[in-house]
């Protein structure tokens, strides 16, 4: 009898789990939505509690009937804005009134990174600062959100005219990171000892660190680059050090007007005259600030729509955008670069069914930009050269303009001491393929010639033919006339000459040639390319000529390769020097139960490698190679490489009939900032600073073999700057007394920042109370759970479980179902004991609640 009376209340528990279950979740989705515009308090619900059975009863349902049944509190949520979703956020809950429906606020910052227009909130609220956190409907009219609880999703609503119209992948300005105040150092070095093994038995020993420095202050980087090299030959009693500047100069980053201003010693780009080093001041655009959308160049689209309409762009076949459009005119500028050409098939469907379909050209050079698109520097400094003593004053200036489908206009002069350059040229794009052409003119005064002026004609093509699946990626050409000079050899002749040296071999080169071609062949028959370049001078009988030819496929796994390379050097009809190289690679992987490796193969005309690699876990990787050279022995290579936390270790051995060597090899970044001093196993660039107390051995999802240090602190090497990026954390090897309250966050730091993003973390035992009352009965599923201070703690859950995480080993605990001192109970625990036996993932403790 006893039996069948305790099978009855395991029925009539999992009936009455059921039944209120089932009441709560089809409730919830009426519930749950936010405050409604023309709504501002939320309509009273009754609910009959006699509906329910048994200890569903007693369950406390007043919580519901104002429409929102979630807890105040932090919920680490998705968002979504208008479909879109914008990745996690911690969002807080609060119910300020208790007839009022809990609601979450809003800032000005995380609403402009949504894409809110600055001038819809400044006009909404001209009196709050911007940090200022409010409904989401005192930003924004007619604007909501809803709260799915079983999905933790959060949806918004935003009127479209209230947002921004902006390119594919916009990040707001306002919400780029400029990162905290930091210094940082990055290194990479090796030290090699050769052994000679034949006669003398010379012994050397070299190293080599490549140093990256920095400091960031107020939004200002201070960068230093340099190279320390060192070589000892003790059989000779030689030792020789030194160290070499690369460049060092402050930097700050002006978004609006999407450039850098740059002081000290660096060098130019080299997008339309050559790159020169400077010490001095330079002010450039940076394309890094464009969308990904606004980079490189894409044609812009405009067509019309007679109703609401979709538009599909393809290019090959292949779609590479859609989006709808309003009847009447459209336009759209922010397609993703797609290669250097291959023309674009616009179709816009209408509502109706019909079809409109036109092309557009589209090929494309390096100097082409987007219609509306500029490009600019200016440069003035001294002329740095490690080669030239001579340092005259330089201005440079340069300017690019898309301004249609069809022209880039660009133009640019050079200036120094004696003397001058000017440049003008436009890119073309044509149904036969992009074209750009341009002209530079100069004028030179020297000490021991006639004053020299002449031009340099630059020609430059790219097409890729469509039915034939060619790609000719590049083919310029380049003609000077015999008077005509750089900026750089102008300067190397005045430098001879103030030195008494002879000139005559400096520069004037007469023409240049370089082409690449790439021929994809149909499916899986491979890909062939070919590079070449051809050059010679007006001074001096010579001439340089290079081919490259090659062919490559796969086959089930099995990559080959072949390909031939020729450099020829004439001195004159009768001094000629040829090389020709012809190469085969291999390479396929092999797999085993719990591992892999790959295995290389190469062969030339007289030597043959094979060897293989892989990698252990997320850390180490190895490689091994023999290599046999005609009449000689083989050679034998290892290396290998280890990240640890702090840095990455390396190390290689080789053994061949004249020598051995030995080599070790270090990598890694150093980051100081107010709290302390990372290391990290990467050179680092733009940086991110994980904070999460308590949470070492949580893994860095962003890099590979990262994770939290005993401090809680991660230093992401590199991230992409001017791009949110996601931040993410997984807790599988962190302490189970600690819990993070989310997972992933989102940052978008300036090129060269250190930024810090902060994950907040709850700490605590982690214990399970099975508890009933006094009289032997479960506590109300639901029923809320209350610390000494009156706060929230917990729920009981499903068979009168309650869950806790708390620092305390022993504690007062309320349940409250109701308000009536008959619906509280109070449970007091002590998990000492527990604690002190050993280390448990979950304490499981019982206690009765009294």
């Amino acid at each position: 009898m006893s039996k069948q009376h305790a099978t009855y209340r395991l029925l009539k528990r999992h009936i009455c789990f059921y039944l209120t279950s089932g009441m709560i979740s089809m409730t919830l989705p009426v519930m749950v939505h936010a405050d409604e515009p023309t709504q501002k308090k939320a309509v009273e619900a009754e609910f009959d509690s006699s509906f329910l059975i048994g200890d569903a009863q007693k369950i406390d349902i007043s919580r519901f009937k104002y429409g929102n049944p979630v807890l105040p509190g932090e919920y680490n949520v998705d968002v979504y804005v208008n479909g879109q979703w914008f990745g996690k956020r911690r969002m807080i809950f609060k119910a300020i009134d208790p007839k009022e429906n809990a609601t979450t606020c809003f800032n000005s910052s995380t609403l402009l990174e949504y894409g809110v227009k600055q001038d819809v909130l400044s006009q909404h609220i001209a009196n709050q600062s911007k940090n200022s956190c409010l409904k989401i409907e005192d930003w924004i009219e007619d604007s909501f959100y809803e709260f799915d609880t079983s999905k933790l999703r959060v949806d918004i609503s935003i009127p479209q005219v209230a947002l921004q119209k902006n390119a594919q992948g916009y990040v707001d300005p306002s919400i780029w990171d400029r990162g905290i105040n930091a210094g940082f150092l990055s290194y990479s070095g090796s030290a090699y000892k050769t052994f000679n093994t034949t006669g003398d038995n010379k012994e050397t020993t070299n190293a080599f660190m490549a140093v990256t420095a920095g400091a960031n202050i107020a939004g200002w980087q201070l960068r230093h680059n340099g190279q320390w090299q060192w070589q000892d030959k003790p059989t000779e009693n030689q030792s020789k050090s030194n160290y070499q500047s690369t460049s060092t100069y402050l930097q700050r980053a002006f978004p609006q007007y999407r450039s850098v201003l740059t002081l000290g010693d660096s060098f130019t780009n080299g997008e339309i005259f050559d790159s020169f080093g400077y010490r001095g001041v330079d002010f450039s655009s940076d394309d890094r600030m464009l969308p990904n959308s606004m980079l490189g160049y894409a044609p812009r689209i405009r067509g019309n729509a007679k109703t609401n309409a979709k538009v599909e762009v393809r290019q090959q076949g292949q779609l590479i955008y859609q989006t709808t459009v309003a009847p009447g005119s459209f336009e759209i500028n922010d397609l993703y670069p797609t290669g250097f050409g291959g023309e674009l098939e616009v179709s816009v469907i209408e509502s109706n069914g019909e079809i409109q379909k036109f092309a557009i050209p589209y090929a494309s050079v390096v100097q082409m930009l987007r219609p509306g698109m500029s490009r600019y520097s200016l440069t003035a400094g001294e002329f740095r050269d490690r080669d030239i003593e001579l340092d005259p004053w330089v201005v440079q200036g340069k300017y690019q303009r898309g301004i249609n489908n069809y022209l880039t206009g660009y133009t640019g002069f050079q200036a120094t001491e004696k003397y001058s350059s000017v440049l003008a040229g436009a890119a073309f794009a044509t149904p036969i393929g992009a074209i750009s052409l341009d002209v530079t003119h100069s004028e030179a005064d020297f000490e021991r010639k006639d004053a020299q002026s002449g031009q340099s004609y630059r020609l430059s093509y790219s097409k890729l033919i469509t039915p034939t699946n060619t790609n000719l990626t590049l083919a310029a050409y380049r003609y000077s006339t015999e008077n005509y000079y750089k900026l750089r050899d102008a300067i190397l002749i005045r430098d001879l000459e103030d030195r008494g040296m002879n000139s005559y071999a400096v520069g004037k080169q007469r023409s240049e040639f370089q082409i690449t071609l790439n021929q994809g062949l149909p499916d899986g028959w491979g890909n062939f390319y070919m590079v070449g370049s051809w050059v010679d001078y007006w001074n001096r009988n010579e001439s340089t000529k290079q081919y490259q030819i090659g062919y490559s496929n796969n086959y089930h796994g099995l990559t080959y390769g072949l390909s031939a390379i020729n450099r020829q050097v004439d001195y004159g009809s009768s001094n000629q020097t040829r090389d020709t190289e012809y190469l085969m690679t291999l390479s396929f992987p092999l797999s085993f139960k719990k591992h892999s490796m790959n295995v290389n193969a190469n062969a030339s005309q007289d030597s043959r490698t094979v060897g293989v690699s892989g990698t252990v876990g997320d850390r180490f990787s190895y490689g091994s190679s023999v290599t046999h050279q005609d009449r000689s022995n083989p050679t034998f290579n290892v290396n290998g490489r280890y990240r640890t936390n702090y840095t990455t270790l390396g190390g290689s051995y080789s053994v061949a009939d004249s020598y051995q060597q030995a080599m070790v090899s270090l990598t890694g970044n150093i980051v100081a900032h107010k709290d302390g001093v990372l290391f990290g196993p990467e050179q680092g660039q733009t940086m991110v600073l994980v904070y999460a107390p308590d949470a070492a051995g949580a893994k860095v999802n962003n890099t590979t073999g990262l994770s939290v240090n005993k401090d809680g602190y991660a230093v992401i090497p590199y991230v992409t700057p001017y791009r949110l990026n996601d931040i993410t954390l997984d807790p599988q090897e962190m302490s189970t007394n600690v819990e993070l309250e989310e997972t992933s966050q989102r940052i978008a730091p300036y090129a060269g920042a250190i930024a810090k993003v902060d994950f907040s973390t709850k700490t605590g035992y982690a214990i399970y109370i099975a508890t009933k009352t006094a009289n032997g009965e479960n506590l109300p599923f639901a029923a809320q759970v209350f610390d000494q201070n009156n706060e929230a703690v917990g729920i009981v859950a499903q068979g009168s479980m309650v869950y806790l995480r708390t620092k305390k080993a022993q504690d007062h605990l309320v349940v409250k179902w109701g308000d009536d001192s008959a619906e509280q109970c109070a449970i007091s625990y002590d998990v000492t004991a527990e604690l002190a036996k050993d280390q448990q993932n979950l304490i499981m403790t019982e206690a009765v609640c009294k």
